[in-house]
């Protein structure tokens, strides 16, 4: 394994599964950003309700944009503490864990976003990543083998165009 596998590799991001709108990079229009919660706003919600899911997941999905992953992954973990079955706290958990180089922690909540959506193509994609930072070629490459096939069947071809790319980068870096 290279210390600069990422690099080389497409890695694709799982931001689809959060529900954060996507802006254009322009001047916001004032109401906008008004609305838009932000870490003090969503701590006073957490005040007031402390089992409030999604201020929780929002929290989360701030304070991972930010490269704060450990308070992250403490909210993504009370999500899954309050909703077990929650894949999108699962998944964002485990992205960050990937940030933090925690492959196994990664790996085990990719495969719990996997119990609950077995058909995520992207899930197993990423959680190939964490398998071969971990040494396991072989189910990087069985990961990979599932998520292209999906793609193709969901007609997804820009992922699945990325997804063979990584297939071939695991399949040369096994011999």
């Amino acid at each position: 394994m290279t210390k600069y596998l990422f690099a080389q590799l497409s890695i694709i991001t799982t931001i689809a599964l959060i529900s954060v709108p996507i802006t254009a990079v322009a001047a916001p229009e004032p109401t906008r950003v008004a609305t838009e919660p932000t870490i003090t706003s969503l701590n006073a919600a957490l005040q007031q309700n402390p089992q409030d899911l999604d201020a929780h997941l929002q929290r989360g999905i701030l304070h991972a944009k930010l490269g704060k992953n450990i308070p992250a992954i403490a909210d993504y973990t009370e999500v899954i503490r309050l909703d077990p079955d929650r894949a999108i706290a699962y998944n964002n958990r485990a992205a960050a864990k990937l940030n933090m180089k925690d492959y196994r922690g990664a790996y085990l909540d990719y495969s719990q976003v996997l119990r609950i959506l077995p058909e995520q193509a992207i899930t197993y994609n990423n959680r190939a990543i964490a398998r071969h930072q971990m040494g396991d070629c072989l189910g990087a490459i069985t990961d990979l083998r599932i998520a292209v096939g999906l793609f193709k069947l969901q007609g997804d071809n820009f992922n699945y165009q990325r997804t063979l790319t990584n297939l071939k980068y695991f399949q040369k870096s096994k011999r």
